[in-house]
């Protein structure tokens, strides 16, 4: 049976909208918290650990079915009102339906992991919505996992679980403190890290035949990759371009990379 809350200060809400905003707080508590029926409904569908549910009493009734799972699922449930879930929500039109999850992580173990495969290595990436669109690329076109710098921003983030339409709690991945090394132990390992580049010496992707254990490396939206990393990689490419754009967005740029690698592999 869900209880209600009708204040802005319940001790419930506080905690929802800090891990809403925090990825230092999701990080110590394990938790996520997602928004709207498609997400919840990803959460449900990943056997994800359902904490909390929170839902209007118009969503509710909206959404019978994904609101029902989630009270059978959720260890708490809540009645909001519409004030409360737009002091949650970090959408600018909420649906009026949250849960608090506990995070899946996938999480790659580089002594077992497939050295034959397929990765992308993000390094300093600050937007979760390009992190969370290069893992539901990556995941569609089924690549062997991600890595990810320390410096990247948390794939938990909202934004980050929107754009990844929940590959976040799907695609293995690995976040890294020093992935200069990492990279340099899996060359060793023969793996082949490409670095991804905006133009100069560089080969067109759409020439490069890939062969088995590739790690793509993208780098930062506005500075790409880091001179240690770039020295790491034995081969750098580039997407070819015709119009007068000198750059792409790093999720498109990702995306068209994994493309050709899994399409020339």
């Amino acid at each position: 049976m869900a209880n209600e809350i009708t204040s802005k200060d319940n001790a419930s809400v506080k905690a929802a909208v800090k891990l809403m905003t925090s990825a230092k707080e999701r990080r110590e508590r394990q938790l996520f918290i997602v928004e709207g029926v498609r997400l919840c409904t990803e959460a449900l569908e990943n056997k994800c650990e359902i904490e909390e549910a929170f839902f209007t009493e118009s969503a509710k009734q909206k959404y019978t079915e994904v609101a029902a799972r989630l009270e059978k699922a959720a260890k708490k449930t809540y009645i909001i009102t519409d004030a409360i879930a737009e002091k949650i929500a970090d959408t600018v039109s909420p649906q009026g339906i949250f849960c608090i999850g506990k995070m899946i992580i996938n999480k790659i173990d580089t002594e077992t992991m497939r050295s034959d495969g397929q990765y992308v290595m993000l390094e300093n990436l600050q937007d979760p919505a390009n992190i969370g669109a290069i893992f539901r690329t990556a995941e569609a076109l089924g690549l062997s996992g991600a890595f990810l710098s320390g410096d990247c921003c948390d794939p938990y983030n909202p934004k980050s679980m929107r754009a990844s339409m929940g590959a976040v709690m799907r695609l293995p991945y690995l976040e890294v403190k020093d992935h200069v090394e990492l990279m340099k132990s899996l060359k060793q390992r023969n793996m082949r890290p490409i670095a991804s580049v905006p133009d100069g010496d560089a080969s067109r992707i759409t020439a490069i035949r890939f062969f088995k254990g590739v790690i793509m490396c993208i780098g930062n939206e506005g500075n790409g990759l880091s001179d240690e990393l770039l020295s790491v990689c034995g081969e750098r490419v580039t997407i070819p371009m015709n119009g007068r754009a000198e750059s792409l967005n790093a999720a498109t740029a990702a995306s068209i990379l994994m493309w050709e690698m899994v399409r020339n592999y």
